[in-house]
């Protein structure tokens, strides 16, 4: 028999062990609770149910018009008018067409280069460099497309003295701003098609790339792909990626705005050249394709509706590639070229060889 003084330490023992084991638990609780709420959070932050819930591009691609686009064109393209109307075409005008391309002088090459509204020395660094008319008797012209500024604003002002002496310009009614190049390409083909479409090719560029007009001529020139042979060539750098779900992302895609799983193949929109078919193809087509924010998923997308396969160029580099002389002697573009004196330098230099 135990007496009081033991059976007493023993309750005590049994209730501290007791105290214990609800501390255990109620701290387990916690850290479930805990748990449970990164595991919500991640799953919200990283749009882990939007991966999820995406639908397999491979075999669920129908993307609006939801239709096949391609006989629609190509009745347009004959001058035939369709049984079916656009569905984006965007409402804005131009609000300057001083040159237009001569049907008897016919460029071999139109580069449209998408330009921010501000960046007058990008534009003359060009207009000093690859975007000169005339490269070894190849016949080039150059424009550059610009969105609006306040019609009051010293920007503005600036711009008309520009297109004034310059009359290079080509500048439409809507904002100028990241998330309206969608806008800004599709009317930049818009003009193409309707004053310059005798063209050979068209280089599409950024304002801040380098490009080399000798290495495009010489790759249109020797590329033999099975597309092109069909006059139909829409070139650059082709990714083929994954929309991005991320909630903070200046990229993220909603699961509402594009439910596949991933992107069709498409052409880094820095730089890239399409011939006369494509061209008239991918604009006419865009008629007849869903608006999307981002311009190279765009006419990727409309691309696939078309039957267009992306041809991939590695000579197109949609990073800054390191400058050495003899490294350069096969690139068509590099991107980071914001620096003016150092476009025109290596420019120089590469057309000085």
């Amino acid at each position: 028999m135990l007496g009081k003084g033991p059976r007493k330490q023993i309750v005590k023992y049994r209730e501290s062990q007791c105290t214990l084991k609800r501390l255990i638990m109620r701290k387990n609780r916690y850290k479930l609770i805990v748990f449970a709420l990164v595991l919500v959070y991640v799953y919200h932050f990283f749009g882990v149910g939007d991966y999820v819930q995406s639908k397999n591009f491979d075999n669920d691609f129908n993307y609006p018009l939801n239709v096949d686009i391609r006989p629609i064109v190509q009745a347009i393209l004959e001058g035939q008018k369709p049984n079916v109307k656009p569905i984006n075409y965007y409402p804005y005008k131009f609000l300057s067409n001083y040159r237009q391309c001569s049907v008897v002088n016919k460029p071999d090459l139109v580069i449209i280069v998408k330009s921010a509204i501000d960046h007058f020395g990008h534009r003359d660094a060009i207009r000093k460099t690859y975007g000169k008319p005339h490269v070894q008797g190849y016949n080039v012209k150059t424009f550059f497309f610009l969105g609006l500024d306040n019609a009051s604003s010293d920007v503005q002002k600036n711009i008309t003295k520009e297109m004034t002496e310059f009359k290079d310009i080509i500048q439409m009614s809507f904002r100028d701003s990241y998330f309206n190049n969608t806008i800004k390409t599709v009317m930049s083909f818009r003009w193409i098609f309707q004053h310059c479409a005798e063209a050979q090719h068209y280089l599409f560029t950024d304002d801040d790339m380098y490009i080399s007009v000798q290495n495009l001529r010489k790759y249109v020139s020797e590329v033999t792909t099975a597309s092109e042979r069909d006059g139909i060539l829409f070139a650059g750098y082709v990714f083929k990626s994954a929309p991005q779900r991320f909630r903070s992302s200046k990229w993220r895609v909603s699961l509402e705005e594009y439910p596949w799983d991933k992107w069709p193949p498409y052409v880094t929109a820095g730089a890239y050249v399409v011939s006369n078919k494509a061209m008239k193809m991918l604009y006419v087509g865009s008629l007849f394709v869903k608006h999307f924010r981002f311009d190279d998923i765009y006419l990727g997308i409309v691309a696939k509706k078309m039957g267009i396969v992306p041809t991939h160029c590695p000579h197109f580099h949609f990073y800054k590639k390191p400058y050495e002389r003899e490294d350069y002697s096969d690139v068509i573009a590099s991107h980071g070229y914001s620096n003016h004196d150092e476009l025109i330098r290596v420019w120089n230099e590469q057309n000085a060889l």
